[in-house]
């Protein structure tokens, strides 16, 4: 006969922590000549990619769109 040498007691399993990874966004920042600019990255950070410009409050809400569609962020 075979005897098993395991003990009674389990062993906690591991859980590994999932770090908040910072969050990509598109955003929009005014521009001298009145207009605005559209980034797309990480907000507060150097992390930002140019994404296009609008010249009214119109084509913004349009090219925000454009822009999150360009970079796979959901659109809301």
């Amino acid at each position: 006969m075979i005897n098993a040498n395991r003990s009674n007691t389990t062993r906690p399993k591991r859980r590994w922590v999932k770090r908040d990874e910072p969050k990509h966004s598109v955003w929009a920042e005014p521009n001298k000549r009145g207009g605005y600019i559209i980034y797309a990255g990480i907000k507060g950070t150097d992390v930002k990619t140019y994404a296009g410009s609008a010249t009214s409050q119109a084509t913004l809400d349009y090219n925000m769109r454009k822009a999150k569609t360009k970079f796979n962020l959901p659109i809301q």
